[in-house]
Formats: structure tokens, sequence, C-alpha cells
């Protein structure tokens, strides 16, 4: 840009630029502040591209989706994160463990009935024998004391995008009914190994928690859908 020269000078070739437009000295200076910062905003939207004759577009995929939503490549949950089928996965999982915690039971109990308490007594001494196997089983798993399924609903919650809808509530109930009536069967088939229960009652017991996972289980399924 060619150098202005806003001073005085002899002559009427050299008169400053401001006499000839009629400013005084300081009205000069002013005009010259106000020239540069248009020459540098010019220059601030052609480096931007402003003066390429489309106006600027938003970056993205050709394809018009929006990579940065949260549904996009994302997972099956949406944009709330819910996951209802992984949710269902997890209390079907739970309801499996405590059905194999009956069904592990009552292979060890069998249809072995002692006649009375000192034939189970003798029959505990022998660690081969069912009596042994059912006071072990008691211990460990230990299904009487089984409360993993808070646990599950928990996980299963935290899958359906950390809300807790009224099925899985139905579902904590329902199984926290499987946990105690399993707990009833398990002081049953003590009772029946020591011939103090009969094999009618023992049943019974194990209709009910049976029963019991159905229900859980159909809770499951309702929150898959």
């Amino acid at each position: 840009m060619p150098k202005i020269d806003w001073t005085p000078g002899l002559g009427r070739r050299s008169r400053p630029l401001r006499r000839v437009l009629g400013m005084s000295q300081r009205q000069g200076l002013m005009l010259l502040s106000g020239i540069a910062v248009v020459m540098v905003v010019l220059a601030t939207i052609a480096a931007l591209g402003g003066f390429d004759g489309d106006s600027p577009k938003a970056s993205g995929p050709a394809d018009g989706s929006h990579a940065g939503d949260v549904n996009a490549g994302g997972t099956a949950g949406g944009a709330s994160g819910k996951d209802p089928l992984k949710a269902q996965q997890v209390l079907l999982a739970s309801v499996q463990h405590y059905s194999d915690l009956l069904a592990t039971g009552q292979k060890i109990v069998g249809h072995t009935r002692y006649a009375d308490a000192v034939a189970y007594g003798r029959a505990f001494s022998d660690p081969k024998s069912p009596a042994a196997a059912f006071s072990k089983y008691r211990m460990s798993p230990n299904p009487e004391a089984d409360t993993t399924f808070v646990e599950a609903a928990s996980r299963a919650a935290a899958a359906y995008g950390g809300h807790s809808p009224s099925v899985l509530d139905k579902w904590s109930r329902d199984m926290a009914k499987v946990k105690a009536d399993l707990g009833d069967w398990v002081a049953a088939a003590a009772d029946f190994q020591q011939g103090a229960v009969t094999q009618t009652a023992l049943d019974a017991a194990a209709a009910t928690v049976t029963q019991d996972l159905a229900t859980a289980k159909a809770d499951a399924a309702a929150l898959g859908g």
C-alpha cells in the first residue's frame, strides 16, 4: 500500500492529501486508521474463504448423516442409551442361576429319605452320602443366602439407561420370592432327608420355586419387549 503523506508540503504539487480533501491533520489520521481496520477485516474474510462464491457449509458425511449424533454408529440403545435386550439377558441369566441352584439341590437329595434323625446322623458321617453332600451344598453355594439377583437388577437398570422401569421392579419383587421359596425348599429338603417331611411336601416346595422362576422369566421377557 503506497505511503500517504499527511504532513504539510510546499508548492501546489506537494500539497498533502488531507488539504486536498479539506481535512485537518487529526481528521486525516482518523481516516487512515479506519482504512487500516477495513483492510485487516477484508484480509481476514478472504483468508476464511468468504469470497469463494459459496457460503460456508458444515462439514459432515456426504450422505447427510450426522456423525456426531448419539444414534450414529452407537449402541442398539439409541439416543437414550437404553439397551433393553442387554437388560433382558442380565435378568434371564439371573433366573437361570437360581434355577440351577434348585436343580443342583434336587440332584443331591434325589429320593434318599432316611428313617429318622439317628439314621441321618450315621449317613452324615460318610462324606459321599446325600446327607453330607447336601450339607456341603448348603454351605456352598449356600442358596439360602444367595441375593445375587439384587446385583443383576442393578446391572439391568444400568443397561436400561440408568432407569428402573416398573417391570424391572416387578422382577425384583418376584426374584425376592424366588430366593425366599428356594430357602424354604432347602429347609424342607433337609427335613425330608431326616424323615420329617414327605416326598409330596418336598415336591410341592420345589413346584413353588419353579412357578416363581417362571413368573420372573416372564418379567424379563416383558422388559426386552
